[in-house]
């Protein structure tokens, strides 16, 4: 698929300002606000994620002005040509406790499908990447999920979501069976290590679609397979995501949807 260069350009130059923003302000004090969300949810908010995604804004719109942008802190919409999907900053809580497990997510869509993605983690400089049909990246090296297929040797990532509750139900489900279970605070960056191969999935149940899609495409470009509980396509409307090597996909499934 032949994509508009300039894209990966002003995408690369946005996350890197917003990454020294982020770097710049790490460990120092900021200002922390509450904001409650549209599900009634209570969130961390700094100064740092508005001035990051205004950062991010203002470079897309500098180059192109036509484009839609949906960002986590002032919104928007996918719209029915290109659309700029913006997490500012992934990890807010982590960012705030000075934990440097956190990320800047962007992706660009074309008829509401991802064709280009990033993230990028400043303090460990690890900027991962992927293009429209032509794989994955970590820093520049091509990365593959790994080939891990027994559940004993498993270890699965999970976000709590809009439904802690039920992004639990599934947990409880699936723990017995496998090696381990992480929970990092960064949905984007951890998606990514399923990209990399140093995990072999992630799920989530009702997750914000910021928060799994630009990591996801990543996953997908690297060979893995992202879908909701039920197996069909992930989209803005869907109530739960897995993402994993592809290798163990339909057993999970199978322990999520066990009665």
């Amino acid at each position: 698929m032949k994509i508009n260069p300039d894209f990966k350009k002003v995408a690369l130059l946005a996350v890197r300002r917003a990454g020294r923003m982020l770097k710049e302000n790490f460990r120092k004090k900021i200002k922390i606000r509450m904001k409650v969300t549209k599900t009634k949810k209570v969130e961390w908010v700094t100064n740092i994620d508005i001035a990051c995604e205004e950062t991010i804004r203002e470079t897309i719109k500098n180059n192109f002005p036509d484009h839609n942008i949906l960002g986590e802190e002032k919104g928007g919409k996918i719209g029915k040509g290109f659309t700029w999907i913006i997490d500012p900053l992934d990890g807010t809580s982590n960012y705030i406790l000075g934990l440097p497990f956190f990320s800047i997510a962007l992706a660009l869509l074309e008829k509401q499908n991802p064709i280009l993605s990033i993230v990028f983690n400043p303090i460990t400089n690890e900027l991962y990447f992927a293009r429209k049909e032509k794989g994955a990246f970590l820093n520049q090296k091509r990365i593959k999920v790994n080939k891990v297929n027994g559940l004993s040797r498993v270890l699965l990532s999970f976000n709590k979501g809009k439904d802690f509750i039920g992004s639990l139900k599934a947990l409880t489900k699936i723990a017995p069976h496998i090696r381990t279970i992480r929970f990092f605070g960064s949905d984007n960056l951890e998606i990514c290590q399923v990209a990399a191969g140093r995990f072999e999935g992630y799920f989530s149940s009702k997750p914000a679609y910021h928060d799994s899609i630009i990591g996801g495409f990543i996953a997908e470009e690297a060979g893995g397979k992202v879908t909701d509980f039920e197996g069909k396509k992930y989209t803005p409307n869907s109530t739960s995501v897995i993402i994993t090597n592809g290798k163990i996909h339909n057993k999970i499934l199978k322990l999520i949807n066990k009665n």
